[in-house]
C-alpha cells in the first residue's frame, strides 16, 4: 500500500501537465474559431471540412518571399529591417519567408479548402564588429514562426489564416513570447504574368498595450506554382524580328538543365542598362521550366553583384517577372518581362509589360567573350532602329562559366600575334636537361597563385586552364586545388590545334583571378587571357584583359560608380609570364610576372607585379599515392614488430620470474605511456589529417583497414606492456632481501630522469605556447613529446643498472633491439622520404613516421638513431659485464650498496 501511494505521488506532477496542457488545447480551438471569424469572415468563409485532399500542399508553397517590417525602429520582432538587398562579399541576405503548407482538407462549400501550415519569417543579420572587421552571425539573426489555420477561397483568390508563433530571439535574449496573428495572401488559383506576384501581410492579433503586439508586417512573393503561360507567343514573335545570332546549339532534352544550371541566380549587366532601367545588374532568380521549353521567372534589378547561392525575393520597384520560351530553330530564349510597381509589398502591382529579352548560349569564347550566357534587351513599345541605344543593347552575364554539356563550344583566338611578339623565349641549354608538364595533361596547368604588388600587399589567387587550340576546356574537372585529384580523362584530344606541329608550342586560354584587400575594401582582379605555352621551356606567355569590376565596400557599396562595365571597355594592356618548374625538379614552384603593355603615363598603367606558384603535377601526385600506400604497410609491419618484441618480454620475464625485480618500473611507465597516447591521439589523428590533406584519397576503405589494424595492435601491446608492469612490480613487492637495493636504485634513477622529462617538457611548452594554438594542437604536442620519451625508454633502465650494479639478463635481447629499431627507422625513412618527395605548397600528410607523433628534423633524424644504438650498446654491456661496466674504475665499486643479483640464467 505504501509503494502504491509513493508512486502515485510520483506521477501526479505528470498526470497534471497532462491535463493542462488538454486544457489548454481544449480552450485554445474556439479561440482560435472565433478570432477566425472576427478577422477572416468576409475573406475567405469557414466552412466544415470533409476529406482530405492529397497533393493539393505543393500549389501553396512559397519560398524566398521578402517581408517588411515598415521603417520603425522599435518594431518588437524586427527592429532594425533591411529592405536594401546587400549582396556583396560578406552581407547578408535580406529579410525573407517562407510559407510551408500542412494538410489540405476539402470542404461542404465548393471552392473553399481548409489548410494548415506555418509561416517562418527570417530577419536580416545584424552586423557585430570585431577585432578584424564587420561579420554577420546567423546567431543573431530573429526568427518567429507561425503555426497557422484557415481557408482559400477559389472564386475571391484569397487565403486567410490564425494562429499563434513562437518568436525565437538571439542567443541570450531573454525575450520569448506566444504571438497571435492573422495572415492574409492575395493568393489565386492560377497565376498568369501579371498576377505572379502573391502579397499580403500577417498583422497582430493581441491588443496595442500588449508586450507582445507587433505592427503589420507587408509580404510579397512570386508565384511559382500553378502557372498559366499567356505571352509565350508573343515573346516568341518578337524575338523573331532581331538579327541572327551565332548561337551553340542545344539539345531539346537538356534545354531546362542547362538553362537552370546557368540562369538560376545569375547576374547580367551592360552599359546601358543603367540608362535603361536605372540599375547596373539584372539577376535571375526563381525560375521554373517545363518539359516543353516554357519558362517563367522573376528578376532583381540591383547596383550589387549578387551570390549565386542566395534566393533571391522580388522587391517592390526593384524587381520584374518575365515568361517566354525557348526557340528551338534560333537557339534562344524569348521573353517578355513586366515591371512590379509599388512602394510597399501589399501595394505592388505588375504593370507595363514591354520589355523583350532574349538570352543565348555563345557558340564560341575569346578573348573579349567570357560570358556563359549573353542576351539582349529592347523596348517593344518604342518605334526606332538598333542604333537607338535606349531600344536595343547587349546583356552580358557576370560569370565566365558555359556547361560542358553545351555542345560545340570553341575558343576563338584573337591575340595571339601579340603574345608572340612579347614572348621571348631563351634557346634552352643542352647541359640543362628537364622536362616541363604538356598540355595533354593539362591539369598539370592549372594552378594556385600568389600576387605581390610590391607594396606589401599578397594575396592568392587562381590560374584556370579553360582552352587548349580550339578545345574548350571549361571548368568540367573544377578548379586549380582539385586537378591534382583526377585519375583519369585528362588528355586533349588529338585533333587539337597548335601553333607547330612539334607539339612543344600550343594555343592556350587561360582565366586568372585574385583580390587585394585594403581596410574593409577590395579589389578584385578578374583576368581574362589567351597566349602560347612551350613544353619544351616550361614558359607560358599570355595576353590578358582585365575584367570589369567594381570595387566594393564591404557593406556593397560602389566605389568607382563611373566604371563603364561590358566588353567594351576591357582593359587588355595585361601581359603574364609564367615559367613552369621542371616536373623532374625537387623545386616545385614556378614564378613569373604580370606587367603593363601601356605607356607610363597611361592612367591604366601599372607596375610589375611579381606572381608565385606551387604546383604538384599528376605524376608527383600518383607518386605521392603510391607512397603512402607503402606507408601504410609500414605502419602495420612496425605495429606487428612492436607486439612481437613486447611479447617475447613478457615470454622472457615469465621464464625468468626471479629477476623480473630487476626491471625498470620507470621504463615500463614510459612505454607504457607511449601506447596509450598512441591510441587515444595518434592513429585517429593521422587518418584524420591524410584524408583531409589528400582529397584524391577519397575512398576510404584501405584508410579504415589501416586505422583499426593500427588501433588494435596498439592495444595489443599495451595490454602487453601492463602485463609486464604487474609481473615486475610483483615480484619487487615480493624480493625482501633486495626490496630496499631495487627500492632505492629507482628512487635515484627517477630522480635522474625526472628532471629530465620535466626540462624537457617545459622546453617543449615554451616553444610552442608562444603561437596560438588549439586544444588540438596542444594534444599533438603532447604525443610529439611523449614520442620523444619513447625512443629514450631505455634511459630508466640504463641508469637502474648502475644504481643497483646489475649484471643479469633481464631484458631480452630481441626486446631492447627490436624496439629500438622501431624508434630508429622512422627517422630514417624520414632522411630518406624529405630526399626523394621534397616539401611543397600543400604539404601532405605523412602516414608513417608524421610529424605528429615525434620530433623529426634533420637534427633529431641524426641524434636519435645515434642515441638509440647507443643504448643498445650500453644495455648489452651491462648485462653481460655488470651495471658499471662502462664507468671509469673508482665508480665502478661504490660503498653505498652491495650489488643486486638474482638466480643465474
Amino acid at each position: 500500500m505504501t509503494t502504491s501511494l509513493t508512486l502515485s505521488r510520483q506521477l501526479l506532477p505528470y498526470f497534471l501537465a497532462i491535463f493542462f496542457a488538454s486544457l489548454h488545447t481544449c480552450l485554445a480551438k474556439p479561440a482560435i474559431a472565433s478570432l477566425y471569424a472576427q478577422h477572416c469572415e468576409s475573406i475567405a468563409p469557414e466552412s466544415s471540412p470533409t476529406k482530405l485532399l492529397f497533393g493539393a500542399s505543393n500549389s501553396f508553397l512559397i519560398s524566398d518571399g521578402f517581408f517588411s517590417a515598415g521603417n520603425s525602429t522599435n518594431h518588437y520582432l524586427f527592429p532594425s529591417p533591411s529592405t536594401d538587398h546587400p549582396f556583396i562579399h560578406d552581407s547578408p541576405p535580406p529579410s525573407i519567408f517562407h510559407f510551408k503548407p500542412g494538410p489540405v482538407h476539402l470542404t461542404h462549400d465548393d471552392g473553399t479548402l481548409q489548410l494548415e501550415g506555418s509561416l517562418v519569417l527570417v530577419g536580416a543579420m545584424l552586423p557585430i564588429t570585431r577585432s578584424g572587421g564587420i561579420s554577420w552571425s546567423s546567431n543573431n539573426r530573429r526568427r518567429v514562426i507561425f503555426k497557422l489555420s484557415g481557408f482559400w477561397s477559389e472564386a475571391k483568390g484569397k487565403l486567410c489564416m490564425v494562429g499563434t508563433g513562437e518568436f525565437q530571439p538571439p542567443q541570450h535574449d531573454p525575450i520569448a513570447s506566444t504571438l497571435s496573428a492573422v495572415l492574409k495572401l492575395e493568393f489565386p488559383k492560377v497565376s498568369k504574368i501579371r498576377t505572379s506576384i502573391i502579397k499580403g501581410s500577417i498583422e497582430s492579433l493581441d491588443i496595442e498595450t500588449s508586450s507582445t503586439h507587433f505592427e503589420s508586417i507587408s509580404l510579397l512573393a512570386y508565384a511559382q506554382r500553378r502557372y498559366n503561360y499567356t505571352v509565350t507567343e508573343q515573346a516568341e514573335e518578337s524575338c523573331s524580328n532581331l538579327p541572327n545570332e551565332e548561337t551553340a546549339a542545344s539539345d531539346s532534352m537538356s534545354v531546362c538543365s542547362n538553362i537552370q544550371n546557368i540562369m538560376q541566380y545569375e547576374s547580367f549587366t551592360s552599359s546601358d542598362l543603367i540608362n535603361f532601367l536605372g540599375f547596373r545588374f539584372l539577376s535571375t532568380s526563381q525560375l521554373v521550366c517545363s518539359d516543353d521549353g516554357k519558362v517563367h521567372m522573376s528578376m532583381l534589378l540591383s547596383n550589387k553583384t549578387t551570390r549565386r547561392w542566395y534566393g533571391i525575393p522580388i522587391l517592390p520597384g526593384k524587381s520584374l517577372v518575365a515568361e517566354g520560351v525557348w526557340d528551338h530553330h534560333n537557339n534562344k530564349l524569348c521573353l517578355i518581362a513586366c515591371s512590379i510597381i509599388g512602394k510597399a509589398n501589399n501595394l505592388s502591382v505588375v504593370e507595363d509589360c514591354s520589355l523583350g529579352i532574349t538570352f543565348w548560349f555563345p557558340s564560341y569564347f575569346s578573348l573579349k567573350q567570357r560570358s556563359s550566357m549573353v542576351g539582349r534587351m529592347w523596348n517593344m513599345s518604342n518605334k526606332g532602329t538598333d542604333n537607338d541605344g535606349h531600344r536595343i543593347f547587349s546583356l552580358y552575364s557576370t560569370e565566365n562559366y558555359i556547361s560542358s554539356s553545351v555542345p560545340g563550344l570553341k575558343y576563338n583566338y584573337t591575340e595571339l600575334e601579340r603574345a608572340r611578339k612579347y614572348c621571348e623565349i631563351k634557346n634552352t641549354n643542352p647541359k640543362k636537361t628537364g622536362k616541363y608538364p604538356d598540355v595533354q595533361s593539362y591539369m598539370d596547368m592549372r594552378f594556385d597563385l600568389s600576387v605581390n604588388d610590391g607594396k606589401g600587399r599578397s594575396e592568392w589567387g587562381n590560374a584556370q586552364l579553360i582552352s587548349v587550340g580550339e578545345t574548350y576546356l571549361g571548368n568540367q574537372y573544377g578548379g586549380a586545388t582539385d586537378s591534382m585529384y583526377v585519375t583519369g580523362g585528362t588528355t586533349i584530344p588529338s585533333g587539337s590545334s597548335m601553333v607547330d606541329q612539334s607539339n612543344t608550342t600550343w594555343d592556350v586560354g587561360y582565366t586568372l583571378s585574385y583580390s587585394f584587400w585594403d581596410g574593409n575594401n577590395s579589389d578584385s582582379v578578374q583576368i581574362s587571357a589567351e597566349g602560347i605555352y612551350n613544353s619544351t621551356t616550361g614558359t607560358l606567355c599570355l595576353i590578358g584583359c582585365r575584367k570589369p569590376n567594381f570595387r566594393h565596400t564591404i557593406h556593397g557599396e560602389i566605389l568607382n560608380s563611373s566604371a563603364r562595365i561590358d566588353d567594351r571597355n576591357l582593359d587588355c594592356g595585361y601581359f603574364i609570364r609564367l615559367q613552369f618548374p621542371p616536373i623532374d625538379s625537387k623545386n616545385v614552384k614556378g614564378k613569373g610576372t604580370i606587367k603593363s603593355t601601356r605607356a607610363k603615363s597611361d592612367p591604366l598603367y601599372f607596375k610589375q607585379l611579381e606572381v608565385t606558384f606551387s604546383l604538384m603535377y599528376r605524376s608527383y601526385s600518383m607518386q605521392e599515392y603510391d607512397r603512402m600506400d607503402a606507408e601504410m604497410i609500414m605502419v602495420i609491419i612496425s605495429l606487428t614488430l612492436l607486439c612481437a618484441c613486447t611479447y617475447l618480454q613478457l615470454r622472457h620475464s615469465r621464464r625468468h620470474s626471479t629477476i623480473c625485480h630487476l626491471m625498470s618500473i620507470t621504463m615500463l611507465v614510459v612505454l607504457t605511456l607511449g601506447c596509450m597516447v598512441s591510441i587515444i591521439l595518434n592513429t585517429e589523428a593521422m587518418i584524420v589529417r591524410a584524408r583531409k590533406d589528400h582529397p584524391f584519397l577519397r575512398s576510404g576503405g584501405w584508410f579504415e583497414t589501416t586505422n583499426a589494424i593500427a588501433r588494435l595492435f596498439n592495444m595489443i601491446a599495451l595490454l602487453i606492456n601492463i602485463r609486464i608492469l604487474q609481473l615486475a612490480w610483483s615480484a619487487r613487492s615480493k624480493e625482501e632481501a633486495t626490496g630496499a637495493i631495487t627500492r632505492g636504485a629507482e628512487k635515484k634513477s627517477l630522480v635522474v630522469c625526472a628532471p629530465l622529462y620535466i626540462i624537457g617538457a617545459l622546453i617543449a611548452w615554451f616553444v610552442h605556447s608562444r603561437s596560438s594554438k588549439t586544444r588540438r594542437a596542444i594534444l599533438e604536442d603532447l604525443a610529439r613529446y611523449v614520442g620523444l620519451m619513447v625512443d629514450s625508454f631505455l634511459l630508466p633502465q640504463i641508469i637502474f643498472n648502475v644504481f643497483s650494479q646489475s649484471n643479469e639478463k633481464v631484458l631480452s635481447p630481441f626486446f631492447y633491439f627490436g624496439a629500438t629499431l622501431n624508434r630508429v627507422v622512422p627517422h630514417i625513412y624520414n632522411i630518406y622520404r624529405a630526399w626523394w618527395y621534397p616539401g611543397n605548397f600543400y604539404n601532405p600528410s605523412n602516414i608513417y613516421a608524421g610529424h605528429a607523433d615525434d620530433y623529426y628534423s634533420t637534427l633529431f633524424d641524426v641524434i636519435i638513431p645515434l642515441e638509440g644504438m647507443l643504448f643498445v650498446f650500453l644495455v648489452h654491456l651491462q648485462q653481460k659485464f655488470g651495471g658499471r661496466c662502462f664507468l671509469p674504475k673508482r665508480f665502478k665499486h661504490g660503498a653505498d650498496h652491495e650489488p643486486v643479483y638474482g638466480s643465474n640464467i
